[in-house]
């Protein structure tokens, strides 16, 4: 018995010497391999310092605020928003979340799908009475053959529900199916608070928000055929019947100094409904600065829209400044 027990103690002696108790231990007698001798480069520590990592690929700069008191314009829209178009950074915003009714804004989208099939712009197209729609004027005649492109100027210059209506009906697709494929686009745009309905914008359920909207001017305008269209302040369109159509615009900024240089308007849409209020979205360029994207949403009057987009432009422009590259 005490053979075995000498043993033991023995064997538990040298696992201790072996194994130190402490993990401390092992640190204190753990060493490091000498480094190499080395005198210090202030041209080499100078470059390690100085050195840039690459920039990222050319991308559009923000403009820059000048006036940092200067929060704004009152306007009477119930909602607005103004965007630098190539940073989409937002410059002014009021109730941006707010969901409206947003009435002929519709059409843009409505054209814009039309556009998607590539249509022959110079073919005849009748307007019948299944296209006849009431609640704005009526610019050509029911039964007049005029081109596809005449009525895309009746419904881009001058609002017009029934060439409108003609437009989709012309499109191949069923009246559901064109309305589903509006919402469909609205979604792949990034467009998540907007609902339509209908595709003239008769349908107060045809919702957005001022944010939303931004997208759609920003993607639709960049369509040239629908840009050229929206910037013409009138046009005359002669039916086969040799009836000869005025149109004139519901966009009162064309044409007035906020249209002349160094401002210039790109494109824009107007809209109204009993509850949608007076609406319009413009896209304007300037000669000292960048494009900028302006939507308003709810306007008291109709003059009163036309003021709070042209108030909301001016504002921007002299109270940002947008960097060179």
């Amino acid at each position: 018995m005490i053979i075995k027990l000498f043993t033991q103690l023995l064997l538990a002696s040298a696992v201790l010497q072996f194994f130190p108790a402490d993990a401390g231990e092992l640190e204190t007698r753990a060493t490091l391999p000498t480094a190499s001798t080395r005198s210090f480069d202030l041209f080499e520590a100078y470059e390690v310092i100085s050195h840039r990592l690459p920039e990222a690929p050319d991308r559009p700069r923000a403009p820059v605020k000048l006036v940092s008191a200067s929060m704004g314009v009152v306007t009477s829209a119930r909602s607005a928003i103004v965007v630098d178009r190539a940073s989409h950074e937002v410059l002014f915003e009021k109730n941006v979340a707010e969901p409206r009714a947003i009435g002929s804004i519709t059409k843009l989208m409505t054209v814009y799908l039309f556009l998607q099939g590539n249509p022959d712009l110079d073919a005849p197209a009748t307007l019948t009475s299944e296209d006849l729609r009431f609640g704005a004027e009526l610019h050509l005649a029911i039964g007049e053959t005029v081109t596809v492109r005449d009525l895309l100027k009746a419904s881009l210059i001058g609002s017009d529900n029934s060439s409108t209506a003609a437009l989709a009906r012309l499109s191949g697709m069923s009246e559901g199916d064109f309305i589903a494929r509006m919402n469909e686009t609205a979604a792949e745009f990034g467009m998540q608070r907007t609902t339509f309905d209908d595709a003239t914008g008769l349908s107060s359920k045809n919702v957005s928000v001022v944010s939303d909207l931004a997208i759609l001017f920003d993607k639709i305008l960049e369509n040239e055929t629908i840009a050229e269209i929206t910037q013409l302040s009138q046009a005359t369109i002669v039916g086969s019947s040799g009836r000869r159509y005025l149109v004139e615009s519901t966009d009162e900024l064309l044409g007035t100094f906020i249209d002349q240089p160094p401002y210039d308007i790109i494109g824009g849409k107007t809209g109204f409904l009993p509850e949608a209020g007076y609406c319009l979205g413009t896209i304007f360029s300037n000669e000292n600065g960048g494009e900028i994207i302006v939507v308003v949403l709810g306007s008291e009057t109709k003059e009163g829209r036309f003021q709070d987009v042209k108030s909301l432009a001016v504002w921007a422009y002299k109270t940002f400044d947008w960097p060179t590259l």
